[in-house]
């Protein structure tokens, strides 16, 4: 089984949705033949191998990070090359989507995930399982299946089992095993400390853009 693994997140290799698809290859490694793919916002020779390898391969999931509910702009351009060549290859890789938001609500993502579905529904593209991640931030606090990332360990080994099978099934909706008052306390502090960074007093952040 040939499996691509696509990032389409804007900081690429540092980013969460690398590092979810990292996770996955290695839950993958025995089972298929698997190649991580990053897109590119422009055309590229890179998006036109990407594509060339999703056209040829069984299963293709696609990776990443929430930008306004919906999809970010350096993954569109990937996009648009792969129905490309699967239109004109004539084949038909099932799709699996993994996404992730920085809000702790996993269901945050819905409105992305009907996006990927109906991009690939445009093309052919049999529907596989969707892992939706909230609090993505804490993806990368603890080894996957441990401690808060203990809920999204056992998503991603159900996730592994159906791309190996070349299954699908509803979407898993997942939050960290972690408290959500003391995520929003960890997130305040963040923002706080990132204005103070900037010349910045705690009451502007508070402030709207047109009272600047």
């Amino acid at each position: 089984m040939n499996v691509v693994l696509v990032c389409g997140s804007p900081r690429r290799k540092t980013g969460n949705s690398a590092f979810l698809l990292d996770a996955l290859a290695r839950k993958l490694a025995g089972r298929a033949e698997v190649e991580l793919r990053h897109a590119v916002a422009r055309p590229s020779e890179e998006n036109e191998r990407t594509a060339e390898l999703a056209a040829a391969s069984d299963a293709l999931v696609v990776a990443f990070p929430l930008y306004v509910d919906g999809v970010p702009a350096s993954l569109h351009e990937a996009l648009e090359r792969i129905g490309e060549r699967v239109r004109a290859a004539g084949t038909s890789p099932r799709l699996y989507v993994v996404v992730n938001n920085g809000f702790y609500d996993a269901r945050q993502n819905a409105l992305a995930v009907e996006m990927l579905w109906l991009w690939g529904d445009a093309h052919g593209l049999p529907r596989g399982r969707v892992v939706a991640v909230g609090a993505g931030e804490m993806s990368q606090v603890a080894p996957m299946g441990h401690g808060p990332s203990k809920n999204l360990g056992h998503a991603f080994d159900r996730l592994a089992d159906d791309i190996a099978t070349g299954c699908g099934g509803e979407t898993l909706f997942v939050e960290p095993n972690f408290p959500r008052f003391l995520y929003r306390l960890s997130a305040h502090h963040m923002w706080r400390k990132q204005a103070k960074a900037n010349g910045l007093k705690p009451r502007d952040l508070k402030r709207r853009a047109f009272d600047a």
